[in-house]
Order: C-alpha cells, then structure tokens, then sequence
C-alpha cells in the first residue's frame, strides 16, 4: 500500500492518504487540479508515489520549514520559520515535512516562500507544472528471526537487528533512517532469512552469555550495527580497538552513556550531510570538540566511532537531549520477543535486581492524610477507604526519561506496565493524524449525574473539542457490551474492587470477556490496575489504571487533562506525565499495554508543552518536546518565534525564550496546546481567553 493523491474541489487541491498509517493531509492550490501518475526516481529523497499537478501556487495549512535541494543532492536554500525567500528559475527538489507523511515538490521554475496566517505558501513566478511525491514515515519490521532455546540464539539475533539501518552514515540518527529491527520469536531452532545482513561497520560487543548483559546492549548493538561476540569480558570492540565496558561506573551506566553520547555526535555530524542546518546542539560542542566534523563525516564508520570515543563525556553529557525510554527488563528468555521494539526507540535497558524481593509500600501517609483531612471523597466500593493490598505493586528505580516501561513481573509505581503482547499487537493498528477522538463515558458514580460528569471532565457540552457518549449506572450486560465496541477512548468513572467493577444489578469482572475492542481507557477508580490489565490481555492496546485509593478531585483533573493531551497527538505515558502536574498524587497513576500509544497523530510532528513564567514586561518559555513513534529522538524543530530560525533535537527541553507579549500571543493563536503556566497546567486558548484578556 503506497500514499494516494486525490483531487480536491472547493477548496481546490490534492488530499494525499497514507493507507498505512490511516492517516491524511490536504494541499491546497490557486486552481483545480488534475493529478496524473508521475515518475519517482526524480526526487532527491525517496518517495513512495507520485503525481504531477499544474498549479501556481501550493498551500500548506500549517507551518513547515522548508528545505531545497539540487539536481546534485545538494541542499540550495531553506525557508525557516517566518523567513520570506525568493528562489531564482532553476531544478529543485522542495521538501515539505508533514507528520507522518514527507512530501517532496519537483519544480523546475522560480518561486517564493512566505507564511501568513497558520499557513505555508510556495507561489511560483507563473502557473507551471510539479511533481508532489508522498512518502509514508510508517516502517515496519522487515520479518522474523527465530531462535532456540539458549543465550546464543538471542544473541545471534539481535546481531542482526543492525540490518533494519538503512544508511551507516551519521544520518541514522535521523528516525526515518532507522528501520525497525527484525522481530525475534521463540521456535525449535535459528532461523533467519538471508536478507537480514548486519552492516559492515567493523564494531562488536563482547559479553558474557547472560540474557541480562544481552538485554542492556541491545540498543548499543543496533544503533552500531554491532555483532554480538559471547567472550568473558565485556568489552566494545572498534576496528580491532578494544574499549572497556566494565568501567568504575558500572556496566549498565556505561552503556547507556556510550548509546547517548555516540547519537548526539551523530546529530551533531550529520550536518556536513544531506541536511547543513543550524543546529544547537553543533553551537553548543563545536568548539570543545577534537575533531573536525566534516572531515569525521567522511570518515569510515569504525573511523568516526573511534573520534566520538575521544570525546570526553562531559563534553555531551550537559547537552544531550532528554532520552525517551528506559526499559526495566526481567532477563527471562520469554523477553527477547520485546528486544526489537525497545532497541526500535534506542532505549537505555536496565535489569531489575536478581533475587531482590520488589520494594513495596503501604498505602503512602500523604494520601491517608489527605483523605482524613479534606473529607474527599474516595472511590471504592463501600465508600470507605479499603485496606491496602500493594503485594504485587514494585516501586522501579527512578529514571530521568520521559517514558517507563517495566517488562517484569509486579505493577510498576510510576511507569508502564508492558509485555511483549503489548508490543506485538501496536503492528496491526492503524493510526491517524486529523480528527479529534471519540470519547464513552461510563459513569457508574452514584454521586455524579450524566450532566455533572461530562462538565466537571471535559466542560461544558458547547466549547469541548470531543464526540462525547454518556453511559449512565451500566448493569453488568451493559458494561460488557460496551467494552466489546469499537471505541477511540473509554473513560470509566466508578467504583472497582477485587470481584471487578461496580454495576447497578452487582460487580462485572473483566475476565469473562471473550474480547476488548476499545482502543485505550482510563479507569477513573481505587486500584483499577488489575482489571485494567485484563482488559489489554483482551484485545486493548493500553490504558492508564490506579495503584490506590483515588479522591474524585484529582480523579477529575486527572481525567480532564489526559483527554486533551490525547487528543493532541500527545501518547498515552507522555501524556501521562504531563497530566500528573495537575494532582499531587500523579504517580498513584501508571499506563498499562503499549505506553506509546498515540490516539491522534501531533499536525505538528513532536507534541510541545510550553513551561512559561512571567519575566518583567514579557515571559520566559521552555519549550519541551515528547516524541513519539512518528517523530522518535532524533527529529529536529525550529520553534517559531519571530526571527528564531535555529533547529533544535526534539526531546525535552529545547530551549527557554525571552519573548514579549505580543510574540506570546501570537504564538498561542497558532494552535491548541498544553502549557505550563506558572507551574500550573493551563491550554493555550484558555489562557489567551482568561489570563491574557
């Protein structure tokens, strides 16, 4: 299945469908257009399809930063943030990066770029022919390997889970060069398919034949292309160079290190290539590093790794980009299975203590006293505060990632509870980038009515941006009927205890479900996780339970604010994470399934939150980036502010901003999205409605 182009009427234009991704977008032209099938070997970036069009002017209804190139490859211009250029007549190769689709525009013309409004403009000298090509970001794993019983096997196979990189060069930092590795499923012997070749990369790792030391390397020997040596060391081995991994720091530590510090020099490297930008990242180290970058880029790969390895860690450890995911993994044989997909995310891998029992705490005191103190009230099923039972709650050590994800056994405080199912079921569901999500509301809560549950959530019935379905004091039939339908989002507000959720004619366990056809849920009540967990063993792809104990106030806030991060392209831990600001008791809250689940996909590729506190006559803004599975680590962003035109990496912090009012406004006007105000979480049209006024 390839990206099709279809013709647009009033307004005019092309409207460009990703079948893969479910996804689509719409260009927008001075004129009716008529698309003929087109030739794809005349762009300078792959595409998938293509068509030709005669237009004299393309819009984009967003703004995008633009990049030319040459018949040669060469990068000849760019357009960033409001910046107007004008493009004498010539071959160019414009390329158009819209979320989960990249287009490209051949042209052979002269031709301006300017931005008014929310919208990107390319306005030729005159009506000329183009070519638009379309290419899908979506990538998945290219087959299976797989293996016996035995730590060999394993390590055979993630030796070749290096030949999903589609280039050696620095650029696979960039996601979209990536690949996914191959998947690995248990069976009676190794099989691989001869197509699955690792890189020529002259780099191995050496370890001892431990699952554990097999799991922490994973990502390292993807991103490297590495083989995979079992030795009685544990060493990196660099064109015959032997590099220690067993350093005072210890050997998970250091491999995490290495993978971070190999990648952003990779970012930084990779702009003598394909994409000369301004980078931030490159200002930052530049003038610390020992080396000259261009001359690194055309280096061989054992060449430019043995350059990075030179680089003192200090050197990147102050700018490297907040990484995405660590993964707590239990070192069973049952785990490789997940290997693929969190090396796919390059997540540092970390292996829980053997024999320790997991950490465990009774009901936290804070909350109790909370509970005793406010007269909240709290969602169980008989009204009272039910006796703490954390017997298979762990408390993960902590990581400053974005996402957790705990493949163990127990319910991880803080993190995602994921297992390989999890995983393997995110490759057969489609996604979409326009429209908001469709929300059920089951509302099992005697104290709340149909009205109050739908205002005190998600406001009221004429300013929300969702197709809300109320259902109200479900019986046992009802509840079941509603989990087995097709639903975006199931918000479930009640009581659940150890026989299963509340209903007006008694409980309903999950277990008896033949299926789960609802896309993700939240389950707004006191320690939801064990049915929660059913429900993703059923067929849902994730959801976000509680641990504890939950009062409706936070229940409320908490639910309100995971709506609209979802609803923004925003995945399910992400958005999690940020909704957690709103309650003190955030971290009672954990996701279940596949925690990067995305419901919507971001229009503008990584999802934002503005971090913003009050400067004088203006405001400082931190910018901070959540990628997600369309714009993994590595993606870049130009922040568009007046005359800001540098990139960024697109993962945490970006950068803070002194900007006046007036910038803020405008800012603000350009789209809905989530801001940190004062340490408070606010959206951005209602702080241009109520603080901004």
């Amino acid at each position: 299945m390839r990206p099709a182009f279809e013709r647009l009427v009033d307004p005019d234009g092309l409207r460009v469908r990703d079948p893969i991704e479910n996804a689509q977008f719409e260009l927008y032209t001075d004129r009716v257009v008529d698309p003929v099938a087109a030739d794809t070997d005349q762009f300078v970036l792959p595409v998938d399809s293509a068509v030709t069009v005669a237009v004299g002017e393309l819009e984009v209804p967003r703004l995008v930063n633009v990049f030319l190139w040459d018949e040669t490859g060469s990068m000849v211009g760019e357009s960033v943030n409001q910046q107007q250029t004008d493009h004498a007549p010539d071959w160019y190769c414009v390329d158009l990066p819209l979320g989960p689709v990249r287009v490209q525009v051949v042209v052979d013309a002269g031709f301006s770029i300017r931005r008014s409004g929310n919208s990107t403009y390319v306005e030729f000298d005159e009506a000329t022919t183009v070519a638009v090509g379309a290419r899908s970001h979506h990538d998945s794993p290219a087959g299976t390997i797989t293996i016996g019983d035995g730590v060999d096997d394993a390590m055979r196979a993630v030796a070749l889970s290096g030949s999903a990189l589609k280039t050696t060069s620095p650029e696979r930092s960039f996601p979209t060069l990536r690949g996914h590795p191959p998947l690995v499923e248990r069976g009676d012997a190794f099989d691989a398919p001869d197509a699955f070749e690792r890189p020529e990369t002259d780099v191995a790792v050496e370890i001892p034949r431990e699952y554990g030391d097999l799991f922490r390397v994973s990502s390292l020997v993807y991103y490297l292309g590495a083989d995979v040596r079992p030795g009685s060391e544990r060493v990196l081995h660099v064109g015959g160079e032997p590099y220690d991994l067993d350093t005072d720091r210890g050997f998970e530590a250091e491999v995490s290190r290495l993978l971070k510090h190999v990648f952003f020099l990779d970012c930084v490297t990779r702009t003598e290539g394909l994409y000369p930008v301004d980078l931030r990242a490159r200002d930052a180290v530049e003038d610390d590093l020992p080396f000259d970058p261009a001359a690194v880029y055309d280096a061989s790969f054992a060449e430019r790794l043995r350059a990075y390895l030179d680089v003192p860690y200090d050197v990147t450890a102050p700018h490297l980009p907040k990484w995405k995911l660590t993964a707590d993994i239990e070192p069973d044989p049952d785990h490789v299975e997940a290997l693929p997909f969190v090396a796919n995310e390059l997540a540092t891998v970390r292996i829980p203590s053997d024999g320790d029992e997991p950490e465990v705490h009774d009901e936290p005191e804070e909350l109790a006293e909370f509970y005793r103190a406010s007269g909240a009230s709290v969602r169980t099923a008989s009204g009272e505060a039910s006796a703490a039972d954390w017997s298979n709650v762990v408390e993960p050590d902590e990581t400053d990632a974005i996402e957790h994800a705990w493949i163990a056994e127990g319910f991880p405080l803080g993190a995602s509870k994921t297992r390989v199912a999890s995983y393997l079921s995110r490759l057969d569901r489609p996604a979409r980038e326009e429209g908001s999500i469709s929300i059920d509301i089951v509302c099992n809560e005697d104290e709340m009515s149909e009205e109050d549950i739908v205002e005190q959530f998600y406001g009221t019935r004429d300013v929300f941006e969702f197709d809300i379905t109320v259902h109200y004091d479900l019986t046992a039939a009802e509840l079941a009927a509603v989990f087995e339908r097709d639903i975006d989002f199931l918000h479930y507000v009640g009581h659940v205890d150890e026989d299963g959720f509340q209903c007006a004619d008694g409980t309903f366990d999950a277990r008896t479900l033949d299926e789960v056809n609802v896309d993700a849920f939240l389950l707004n009540a006191c320690k939801s996780y064990e049915q929660g967990d059913v429900l993703v063993r059923k067929g849902s792809y994730g959801g976000i339970v509680t641990l504890a104990n939950v009062s409706n106030d936070p229940a409320v806030r908490i639910g309100r604010a995971l709506a609209r991060l979802l609803n923004n392209g925003f995945t399910l831990q992400a958005g999690l994470s940020v909704a957690r600001h709103v309650t003190l008791f955030g971290n009672k809250y954990i996701t279940i399934g596949d925690g990067t689940l995305q419901l919507v996909q971001s229009k503008n590729g990584t999802p934002l939150v503005l971090d913003v506190t009050e400067r004088g006559d203006g405001y400082a803004v931190t910018i901070r980036g959540y990628p997600t599975p369309q714009s993994a680590v590595g993606s870049i962003i130009a922040p568009h502010f007046e005359d800001q035109t540098s990139y960024y990496l697109n993962s945490g912090a970006i950068d803070t901003f002194e900007v006046t009012e007036a910038e803020f406004r405008e800012y603000l006007g350009r789209g809905v999205l989530p801001v940190l105000f004062d340490g408070e979480l606010v959206w951005s049209d209602e702080l241009l409605r109520d603080e901004l006024a």
